[in-house]
């Protein structure tokens, strides 16, 4: 949760010029600028990210599920992890495409351009990946019952193989919740690794 909470103690400085960054593209496109909390919120009840018990999943888990969504679908957001998974940030503003920043990080041997995304944009894109999925969302909410046979790699529906069931859904559920927590507090939501 938030942005420089994503960044190592010895990189400070640069999560300052990422945030920076941030806030001269939205000053740039009209939008109301991040305030990035000092103390982000402890979103953890015990081992669980908010109702997820795998919120480790290696960065290409995260890639191919936002390939998974944007092959299916029309899905900015959830392609800024699928094409990087590394370093990416949505924010809790609504704004309907992602936007790229002046801000870069040498990733993988490359110098990257560092985007962010709009937190309620991919909450639309989560819930409608998660047909996809085969979970089931009540008026676009997830209930305790489906996250739990998530994390427990159960079938959905009758007739489910359970196949999605370790790193689709798994991966989509930590997604999902760090979105919701991220909303509900009003903090980035960053994803590093």
């Amino acid at each position: 949760m938030g942005i420089k909470s994503s960044y190592t103690e010895d990189a400070q400085e640069a999560a300052s010029v990422f945030l920076e960054a941030i806030n001269t593209a939205l000053k740039e496109n009209g939008l109301a600028l991040l305030a990035d909390p000092d103390n982000p919120p402890d979103v953890y009840e015990g081992h669980l990210f908010g109702r997820s018990e795998l919120d480790h999943h290696s960065s290409r888990v995260l890639a191919n599920l936002g390939a998974l969504a944007c092959s299916s679908r029309y899905c900015p957001n959830l392609a800024l992890i699928r094409d990087n998974p590394f370093r990416v940030a949505f924010l809790p503003i609504d704004f309907s495409i992602p936007l790229g920043t002046g801000y870069f990080e040498q990733i993988g041997g490359e110098r990257i351009q560092i985007w962010i995304g709009s937190l309620p944009q991919l909450q639309s894109e989560l819930n409608a990946c998660a047909i996809d999925l085969g979970i089931e969302l009540n008026q676009e909410q997830l209930s305790d019952e489906v996250a739990t046979a998530i994390n427990q790699f159960q079938p959905l529906y009758v007739g489910d193989t359970a196949a999605l069931a370790e790193d689709e859904r798994t991966a989509w559920l930590a997604l999902y919740e760090g979105t919701r927590l991220a909303m509900n507090h009003k903090v980035a939501l960053s994803l590093a690794g």
